[in-house]
């Protein structure tokens, strides 16, 4: 038996590996652009999520991020050029280069967004009813809508029958990511009085100093939005000036004031992936609604689907580690499972990612997936035993759950 290079022993490598030996250390540990921008704008903070007997119970401090107003009202703003809502391809264009979001005017028609808002109130109820509803720091999510309906299967498609705008919204996606783009998700957000408004993020976190977006959101707007009910805060432009300070390694420097997105339902808004924007919050006692139609570049997705193409023996024996390296430990950004594993960071063996049970489920013919619920659903219907309960009956009882994430008392009509 040949005798292992000393170069390969562990304890060898580790002696070679002190921190100020790593490649990159410096890139990887920097963060950019996030930390300066959370040094020169202390207005923009993180606001603590409230469980649900301490719901709409939290310090709103005047001043900060989310204390603001419509672009058409704000003192900085109001005189600016902002995007409007419009069907003109060539002003679409330009609000995205410029701003880093455009408005999309009536791409969904008035009975296509009647449709969409009864499918959401009820499949929101049945979820609530059932026990499965996630609760967010603003509201509720329902996820993996493309199960629940078939309106959502046409809305994901851009289809003209649910949106008659959809060649229009397909070009400009199209034009922003480049040929062959793919869904991260489709969730309809609902956003609640009481609610924290979400901290200003991006929604791209790779390669933040591109020039031009790896990532959009396509977002349909359900009911009206303004800043009474939690349209979301966005700092126009902000998707430029923060690639453009970490492409030049500088800091990013005091940023322009948040406003709130105002759109009438049935528009589409379309944001660029480095836009800083987060939640309002809804200080009316009106669920607001949008759609939240994430779109990315391929390059993003793993190549290899591991979910459908890892037989049952090699996952039945496979290590945590070895899970976690085909995907199935879920983050909050990726491989979440009929909404489980939001909140996840995707360590190994973490159970509040773990999503490896919905694949056995699958090849034992079990998997119970969340169809269509309402509040006229059977007791039946409502307590049937869906895999996603059980799974996440599974990961509280392997350690703590995930901050954002699936429960909800269960009621028996």
């Amino acid at each position: 038996m040949s005798t292992v290079p000393v170069e390969f022993n562990p304890g060898h490598v580790a002696q070679k590996s002190v921190a100020d030996q790593h490649m990159y250390r410096k890139e990887l540990a920097a963060k950019d652009p996030m930390p300066s921008v959370l040094d020169a704008n202390p207005e923009i903070f993180f606001v603590p999520p409230k469980r649900s007997s301490e719901w709409g119970q939290w310090d709103f401090k005047p001043g900060s991020y989310y204390d603001t107003t419509i672009g058409s009202k704000h003192p900085y703003w109001k005189d600016k050029d902002l995007p409007v809502a419009t069907k003109d391809i060539d002003r679409l264009r330009a609000d995205m280069l410029n701003w880093g979001y455009c408005k999309i005017e009536s791409a969904v028609a008035a009975e296509q967004v009647a449709v969409l808002h009864q499918r959401i109130i009820e499949q929101a109820e049945g979820e609530r009813l059932a026990g499965i509803a996630q609760k967010t720091p603003s509201g509720q999510n329902i996820n993996c809508c493309v199960n629940k309906g078939r309106c959502f299967e046409a809305l994901m498609e851009q289809s003209p029958t649910m949106v008659q705008g959809g060649p229009l919204v397909e070009q400009i996606v199209t034009e922003a990511l480049g040929e062959n783009w793919i869904s991260n998700s489709l969730i309809a957000s609902i956003s609640l009085q009481g609610g924290v408004p979400q901290a200003l993020h991006q929604d791209q976190d790779i390669a933040l100093d591109s020039r031009s977006p790896l990532t959009v959101n396509v977002m349909t707007i359900i009911t009206d939005i303004d800043e009474a009910n939690g349209g979301t805060l966005i700092i126009p432009g902000s998707h430029r000036t923060l690639s453009d300070a970490v492409r030049a390694g500088d800091p990013v420097g005091k940023l322009p004031p948040t406003i709130n997105l105002d759109a009438p339902a049935g528009t589409i808004v379309i944001t660029d992936g480095r836009l800083l924007h987060s939640t309002g919050i809804n200080h009316t006692d009106r669920p607001r609604i949008v759609m939240l139609n994430g779109m990315q570049h391929p390059v993003i997705r793993q190549q290899e689907n591991w979910m459908l193409s890892v037989r049952p023996d090699v996952l039945e024996r496979a290590s945590p580690k070895l899970l976690q390296r085909m995907g199935f430990q879920a983050t909050n950004a990726a491989q979440t499972n009929e909404g489980h594993g939001f909140g996840a960071s995707g360590r190994i063996d973490e159970p509040a990612g773990a999503t490896v049970d919905f694949r056995f489920a699958a090849d034992a013919g079990s998997y119970l997936r969340v169809g269509e619920l309402s509040p006229n659903s059977s007791a039946d219907q409502l307590n049937a035993p869906f895999t996603l309960r059980e799974v996440v009956a599974k990961a509280r009882a392997g350690g703590r759950s995930a901050p954002v994430g699936i429960g909800g008392k269960k009621i028996n009509p």
